[in-house]
């Protein structure tokens, strides 16, 4: 999935194991995420990802950033 925007709300039921930002980060789950539709996804000051359910509660799903390059990819 690739977020663009801040925060980006879930349209519809996704099943994730990465979290792609603009411009050039990723953010790779330790473990699958579900998201229900309305639920928003935002990145605090300090690089952590949290996860506003529609239902009220809060997740911070654990992870690690790595870039996005495309210098070994053929096009």
């Amino acid at each position: 999935m690739r977020l663009q925007g801040e925060p980006v709300t879930a349209d519809r039921a996704m099943f994730l194991n990465e979290l792609r930002f603009d411009p050039d980060a990723i953010y790779v789950l330790d473990h699958p995420l579900m998201l229900a539709p309305g639920d928003e996804v935002h990145v605090l000051s300090d690089q952590q990802v949290v996860v506003k359910c529609a239902a009220g509660t809060e997740r911070r799903p654990a992870g690690y950033w790595t870039p996005w390059c495309w210098t070994w990819r053929l096009l």
